[in-house]
């Protein structure tokens, strides 16, 4: 008799960022070349002091990191959070590997099986395997592109809470949707978690590419301190996603307790990335102001190239490096289906990620895409003018 997986494994949904991932290996064997808007993979060069961490620490036996990090990477994150108005000790801060993890150890701090946590959709795509994989429920709250993603009224929010949930997460910036929170917004969520006992998992992977404005933590929100659960990432502002370094920041000693005993489960984060990373954090506010310069230069590119498509609805990001639009299209996924499979321009094409899976709401997101800006302003010029041209001989099949 052949055993089962369990159901679990069954509902748990590929990624809809990387499950293209054959197809555009296949398009590249055909010699079509590929513009890999998929995935928030950036072309950028990460500091190169990082390079010179790893050869420097590549000697001898690579042993296993304490659970709780290596000191000397979590007094770099503590230098780091200083320079943004907040003070942190060792007991506070714990990496993960990536941001991903930190995302899974909040949530499993924050709520049990059967229990509920708000997001706002479309969201990050993780959450919503996460939940599968802990048998957390997420309870939506929509934010309109119509509305540019404003946040809906705060009666409308409180409607979602019930005796099951346990915490509301803020990405912010966002991913997908590269909304920026404002003051106001933040403030009607601290109001509701402190009105109804939650925790709010505040998704901060990318604090410093934002648009306007200074870098910004809830953990800065002091008469919140024990409802804010960070989730942090040095993949995005040091362009190093391979890295596999994140971390989860709480004010909170239960739950930092919790996620002690998570990490100790897993034993630890990489050894040689965790002392390559020193000198990038201690130097992060400065690393990080052409960062922001060159991405503003990459959003401002796609947006004047979607705007003039016949058609197409977007939005303009206002932090993060992703832009989210709606196609004159039924469905985004055949569209993109179509873009690898089966077009090219001149031995060209684009891959995006269609939204839907980005939703919780059955139904929604059927015809938007999310694009992410991460290659050089020419190319993604040249990437804009391929989508252009596959949409019109789409939509004239």
């Amino acid at each position: 008799m052949t055993p089962r997986i369990s159901k679990r494994g069954e509902k748990v949904m590929f990624s809809p960022i990387r499950k293209y991932m054959p197809l555009m290996d296949e398009a590249e064997k055909r010699g079509v070349h590929v513009y890999r808007l998929n995935t928030g993979d950036p072309d950028i060069l990460p500091p190169p002091a990082f390079h010179k961490g790893i050869k420097a620490h590549a000697k001898g036996n690579l042993k296993y990191a304490p659970s709780t990090g290596i000191p000397e990477h979590v007094e770099a994150w503590i230098e780091y959070y200083k320079k943004l108005g907040v003070s942190l000790e060792p007991k506070n801060i714990i990496p993960t590997v990536g941001c991903a993890e930190a995302i899974l150890f909040a949530m499993q701090a924050a709520a049990d099986p059967g229990d509920e946590i708000i997001v706002f959709e479309p969201v990050y795509v993780s959450y919503k395997s996460f939940s599968v994989m802990t048998g957390i429920k997420l309870v939506p709250v929509l934010l309109d592109l119509e509305k540019n993603f404003a946040l809906p009224p705060v009666s409308e929010i409180e409607k979602k809470i019930t005796k099951k949930t346990r915490a509301i997460v803020v990405v912010n910036p966002d991913n997908p949707t590269g909304k920026l929170w404002s003051e106001k917004e933040l403030s009607s969520i601290v109001g509701l978690a402190k009105k109804h006992g939650l925790f709010i998992i505040a998704d901060e992977t990318y604090r410093e590419i934002r648009f306007s404005g200074k870098p910004h933590t809830l953990l800065s929100e002091k008469s919140a301190s024990e409802h804010v659960i960070v989730t942090d990432s040095a993949s995005k502002r040091f362009s190093l996603p391979g890295a596999r370094v994140g971390a989860v920041v709480s004010l909170n000693d239960s739950v930092m307790q919790a996620v002690l005993k998570f990490a100790q489960a897993r034993l630890s984060v990489g050894t040689l990335e965790q002392k390559a990373l020193i000198p990038l954090l201690r130097e992060a506010h400065t690393l990080t102001v052409s960062l922001k310069k060159e991405y503003l230069k990459r959003r401002d590119a796609v947006y004047a190239a979607l705007s003039a498509i016949p058609g197409v609805k977007c939005s303009k990001p206002e932090g993060a490096f992703y832009i989210y639009a709606r196609l004159p299209v039924e469905s985004a996924e055949e569209f993109v289906k179509f873009l690898i499979k089966d077009f090219n321009y001149k031995g060209e094409t684009v891959a995006v990620s269609p939204m839907a899976d980005f939703y919780i709401t059955p139904g929604l997101g059927k015809n938007e895409i999310r694009i992410a800006y991460v290659l050089s302003v020419p190319k993604l010029k040249r990437a804009m003018e391929i989508l252009a041209c596959a949409l019109a001989a789409y939509n004239n099949r």
